[in-house]
């Protein structure tokens, strides 16, 4: 399938849902009315959980203190963290069921990639909500991919541990998860540094260093390390040390250890699939 048609077949990459949608046009008004927003997220069970469980694992919270509304949840964000959190827990509920692919798995990949991508954003002085979506996000364009053609052969693999994925997917495609990933986080109006993070991520070198791409590349690479077991001197010596230096990140120690991040259990996944 070429790539224009995929991204025209709107059956295949989800739209934004309306309730989504709804909240977001009251989020974007001048003065919202936030107990309208309450009311309305508190009415979508499934993704109240996903919000509690996003707000509770990345930076939001403060300390040990545990979020448990989503009153508390939006006083504790703000406008602009609470319209983009509502976009990114909807995802979840987007990709309910993808054939031969075990979600929980994914998702548990990508909440580390998007921990990994956090705490280098907080590193760098980046917007770490940005981040932390850019690295949640980075793999959906594979599920689509993969409900659009089950059985290519570029799409077999797992994800997780599938190291050559991007380039495989260019042989055999013409384009990549990244493109597709990208489209998806267009289309759902995510703010367009995240957009471009996603598309550029898988060669952030080659598109004038984007940072944030940048960013998304080392987590998805620490984080595939950590899924292969690579660690000590391994992990060193094919740590990508020339993507690093280009944004300034001249300590690969932090992304090296094992330590970098409190890895995802199942149960957290599964929460959010």
């Amino acid at each position: 399938m070429k790539l224009e048609d995929l991204l025209t077949t709107n059956t295949l990459i989800p739209s934004l849902p309306e309730a989504v949608a709804l909240i977001l046009v009251e989020l974007q008004q001048d003065e919202p009315d936030m107990r309208t927003v309450n009311a309305r997220l508190a009415s979508e069970l499934g993704l109240t959980v996903r919000i509690l469980r996003l707000v509770n694992s990345a930076h939001f919270a403060a300390g040990d203190r545990r979020v448990g509304s989503v009153e508390a949840a939006t006083a504790l964000l703000g406008l602009k963290a609470t319209q983009q959190l509502v976009r990114t827990a909807a995802v979840g509920a987007a990709f309910r069921k993808v054939s031969g692919v075990d979600l929980t798995g994914f998702w548990r990949h990508s909440l580390d990639v998007a921990k990994i991508a956090e705490a280098l954003a907080e590193e760098l002085a980046l917007d770490t909500s940005e981040a932390f979506t850019a690295g949640l996000l980075h793999g959906t364009g594979d599920l689509i991919l993969k409900m659009a053609m089950p059985q290519r052969p570029s799409l077999q693999r797992e994800f997780a541990t599938d190291d050559h994925r991007h380039a495989a997917q260019l042989a055999d495609l013409g384009y990549s998860y990244a493109e597709v990933g990208a489209a998806f986080a267009s289309r759902w109006r995510f703010p367009l540094p995240i957009v471009d993070a996603i598309r550029h991520h898988c060669d952030p070198q080659d598109t004038g260093g984007d940072t944030l791409a940048s960013v998304v590349f080392l987590a998805a690479w620490t984080a595939r390390a950590h899924e292969l077991d690579i660690c000590g001197t391994a992990l060193f010596d094919q740590f990508p040390h020339t993507v690093a230096n280009a944004i300034g990140l001249t300590d690969s120690a932090l992304l090296c250890s094992d330590e970098v991040i409190e890895w995802t259990r199942p149960d957290e996944a599964r929460d959010f699939s």
